[in-house]
């Protein structure tokens, strides 16, 4: 699956489509688990790539949660991964930035060089269904099918049904791409001559590090610190 994604050494401009309103991200609900896995966005879209030396490509793309991969369509149809993704600044699509620290990571606010960014944790469950819709033991003959996931192939049968559900981990991230989970640490860190306010605020606020509407409120206090 994995192909070295070549066009980027071809400069371009960052489309002004990609600057508009951040999307925030939706939360994945229970739903059936597709063939190719579960994608980030409805559909291939336009995205910026930026490299550590500065260069830039534009290429349709969609990010895998499943695999962790971020996918485009080669000419000749195939659904491919790029290649050496840790020679990527970052990647820009529909207004978030997705940034790789041995592993994607969805950025959807910053102030100056702190990044608030998630990851999304699939959980796969895999149950038999009978003729009458019921989840239940089967033994009949079964044809397979396939899924994948975090780069394991499995095989399902037509009797059974795979349901996904996923749950947000929050990072914060620095001016290198480098990622930790969000903590009061990181921040205390980064606003060294501010972690009285900030002490107070998260007191105050009671700020949950595992909400991102706490996470979010956090960040807005933050741009006053500046």
């Amino acid at each position: 699956m994995r192909l070295l994604f070549c066009c980027l050494c071809f400069c371009t401009v960052l489309p002004s489509t990609l600057t508009a309103q951040q999307e925030s991200f939706p939360s994945i609900k229970m739903q059936p688990y597709p063939e190719k896995g579960i994608y980030r966005f409805p559909s291939f879209t336009d995205a910026v790539l930026v490299l550590r030396n500065g260069l830039s490509s534009t290429q349709k793309l969609n990010f895998n949660i499943s695999l962790n991969e971020m996918h485009f369509i080669s000419e000749k149809g195939d659904t491919l991964s790029i290649a050496e993704p840790e020679t990527l600044q970052y990647i820009s699509i529909r207004g978030s930035k997705f940034y790789y620290d041995k592993g994607y990571y969805q950025v959807t606010d910053s102030i100056g060089d702190l990044l608030l960014g998630f990851t999304q944790l699939l959980s796969i469950q895999q149950h038999r269904v009978s003729a009458y819709g019921m989840t239940e033991p089967h033994e009949g003959v079964r044809t397979y099918s396939f899924y994948s996931s975090n780069g394991k192939t499995d095989a399902i049968g037509k009797d059974e049904k795979i349901t996904v559900t996923a749950r947000e981990i929050y990072f914060f991230g620095d001016k290198y791409g480098h990622f930790s989970k969000a903590s009061k640490a990181f921040v205390f860190d980064h606003f060294r001559q501010q972690q009285s306010a900030l002490r107070n605020f998260i007191t105050v606020n009671h700020t949950n590090f595992h909400s991102y509407k706490d996470l979010v409120r956090l960040m807005e206090f933050c741009k006053t610190l500046e």
